[in-house]
């Protein structure tokens, strides 16, 4: 026999309608039953959420808290963002005649995206490719003839210089030939003066010769002085003669002197008209290279014009090749070839993913914490094996206006293109200086009717193996020794169950958060046993057993403490049977709690802990297990 429990539970909506149908109707039966039991309808309005459901030791997991040296982090959501966002773009007019790629292909550098019609182009490149060899032409023309008239001047000036060397030269003669004449001239006047004298002299030895012949001739001189007389007058003749034949001499050489000072005049006065002419020569040449010079000047400047003029049209003609101007993926095609394009038409859309930029949207009064080489890590909610651990690499310091948030990025590397620009990703970013906090798992923490924090911790049960039994319908009931309700006689049930651990509520200040642990600043101890899962519906005092847990819940149930009590419809000849045997499975589950198996699951309604692959009755409170579409509970 099924107890009242699960007979309401099964069917109630049978018993509401048949209230329903008997309120309409103002029909009511009336039977007699022991004062304080209900009936099915009062047991179907009765509030289930106050019924003290019966427990073993509830299945926890926990985490003995330990204070570590840690960075205070917070948790922000984000965006991948492509390194490089770049428009190709035309830049000159034509037609697409060539588009080798498409979305989703990956491109390098220099590689062609687009290829425009270029034979208007490739003309006028002709054209001012001739145009520039006709300018270097001209100008090699000219620098030739200026070589020539370089080379006539070069010429022009050796002969200048030689005529104004023979000027010199002239110069130098004529001034000896001026010397030549003043030392004959004076030679002359000495010879002059010598001859007067020598005229003299002999005049006198002349008269005294003829003196000394009538004194000898009169006998009044001796004849060896007139021999002596005769000597003199001798020697003075001579002297004369001598004289007059070196003022010969002198006039000679003085006419000579002048000849030679006509003859250098001459030189000189030709010298100089040919060094004039010479140097009317060097001006004449000197003005025709200037005049050639000029001439090559322009000539440069139209060559440089041409060659700019080339150069420009080679560059536009370049334009018709469009290249990538860096790596990266082709996100988007916006023409397709054939199509008549202008200047500034947006052809591709291309985006560098080799590097990308990981972006939060970060509160200012987060941020102010945060410098430029302060870790992240990153995550993907979508990926949940995902983790990547980089640095801020860059703070924009200006604030949203309207959202007062500052964008905190870091850029990573993404050569396998894990990360796509757009998606979604979390943002673990470590503000502040290092020290020592107590943390623990979000999980563990819990809030109450006032919204303030608290977890449960494990304690060392002091009663340990004391049970207190109540009613299932009617939890008030207490008693410390088994028996019936005396409001509805339903036997009573095990309300806690004694064991080795209790759950403890302690109250908790939380600091900061990184969506997956809370730092805890008061409240805890290092040592704590904080409960992390199964933690959602204990009580005070709740018996409790740390047990292995899996990501859908326990993977194995705590063996329970003391004998399994009767359960109304379990008596049989006023003892109470043992539960009923199931199979190896059933006793040893090692599937957590709401795990997915792939096949038939069945769990009990009051100990959803209960667990198995075969039907049967629960072993801890005899009621039926229902089946769980799936291998999750309905």
């Amino acid at each position: 026999m099924r107890t009242l429990a699960r007979f309401v539970r099964a069917h109630w909506g049978t018993l509401l309608f048949i209230a329903l149908l008997f309120a309409g109707t103002s029909y009511v039966v009336r039977t007699k039953r022991p004062p304080g039991s209900m009936t099915v309808i009062e047991a179907q309005a009765m509030d289930m959420s106050q019924t003290g459901t019966p427990v073993g030791s509830v299945p926890v997991a926990t985490e003995k808290v330990r204070a570590k040296l840690s960075v205070p982090t917070v948790t922000y959501t984000g965006s991948v963002v492509a390194y490089n966002d770049t428009d190709i773009v035309a830049r000159v007019e034509g037609w697409v005649v060539d588009m080798p790629v498409y979305p989703g292909d990956r491109v390098q550098q220099g590689q062609l995206l687009v290829r425009l019609d270029s034979r208007e182009r490739s003309a006028r490149l002709q054209e001012a490719e001739a145009g520039a060899s006709a300018a270097r032409y001209e100008r090699e023309a000219m620098q030739r003839e200026a070589e020539q008239m370089r080379a006539e001047l070069e010429e022009m000036q050796r002969k200048r210089d030689s005529a104004r060397a023979m000027v010199e030269k002239a110069g130098r003669e004529l001034e000896s030939a001026r010397q030549e004449l003043e030392m004959a001239r004076a030679e002359r006047e000495e010879m002059l003066a010598e001859i007067q004298a020598a005229e003299a002299n002999n005049a006198y030895w002349q008269a005294e010769d003829a003196r000394a012949e009538n004194l000898l001739k009169a006998g009044a001189i001796s004849k060896e002085e007139r021999q002596r007389t005769q000597a003199e007058a001798a020697r003075a003749r001579a002297e004369l003669d001598q004289a007059r034949v070196r003022l010969n001499k002198a006039e000679a050489r003085v006419k000579q002197a002048q000849a030679m000072l006509g003859a250098a005049e001459a030189q000189l006065t030709q010298a100089q008209r040919e060094a004039q002419a010479m140097q009317a020569g060097v001006q004449r040449a000197t003005s025709a290279l200037q005049a050639v010079q000029a001439r090559i000047a322009r000539a440069v400047a139209m060559q440089e014009q041409a060659e700019a003029a080339r150069r420009a049209e080679a560059i536009v003609t370049d334009y018709t090749r469009i290249t990538a101007p860096v790596p990266g993926v082709i996100t988007e095609r916006l023409v397709s070839p054939g199509t008549l394009v202008m200047p500034g038409t947006v052809l591709l859309k291309l985006r560098t993913i080799d590097r990308v930029r990981l972006q939060a949207n970060v509160a200012e009064s987060d941020a102010l914490g945060i410098r430029e080489g302060n870790t992240v890590t990153v995550t993907i909610p979508a990926d949940p094996g995902f983790r990547l651990d980089t640095r801020v690499s860059s703070i924009f310091y200006s604030a949203n206006p309207q959202s007062r948030t500052v964008t905190i990025e870091a850029v990573v590397p993404n050569h396998t293109g894990k990360l796509l620009p757009g998606q979604y990703v979390v943002m673990e970013i470590a503000k502040g200086t290092p020290r020592r906090l107590i943390s623990v798992p979000l999980s563990a923490v819990q809030r109450d009717v006032e919204g303030k924090p608290f977890v449960w911790v494990v304690q060392q049960n002091q009663a340990e193996g004391k049970v207190t039994y109540t009613c299932v319908m009617h939890p008030e009931v207490k008693s410390d020794h088994p028996g019936k309700c005396p409001k509805c006689g339903m036997d009573l049930v095990p309300e806690k169950r004694g064991g080795k651990y209790i759950a403890h509520k302690v109250n908790v200040t939380l600091g900061d958060s990184n969506g997956r642990r809370v730092a805890v600043l008061s409240g805890l101890r290092e040592g704590d046993e904080v409960i992390t899962q199964g933690n959602e519906y204990l009580k005070e005092g709740d018996p409790v057993t740390p047990v292995e847990w899996g990501i859908s819940g326990p993977k194995r149930l705590p063996e329970p403490s003391g004998e399994m009590p009767a359960m109304p419809g379990m008596e049989h000849g006023g003892h109470t049977p043992s539960p009923p045997a199931m199979n190896q499975h059933q006793q040893h589950t090692d599937t957590p709690a709401g795990e997915p198996t792939g096949k038939t699951v069945y769990t009990c309604p009051m100990h959803p802990e209960v667990r198995s692959d075969k039907p049967g009755d629960c072993p801890k409170c005899g009621m039926r297990l229902e089946k769980v579409e799936g291998g999750h509970q309905h």
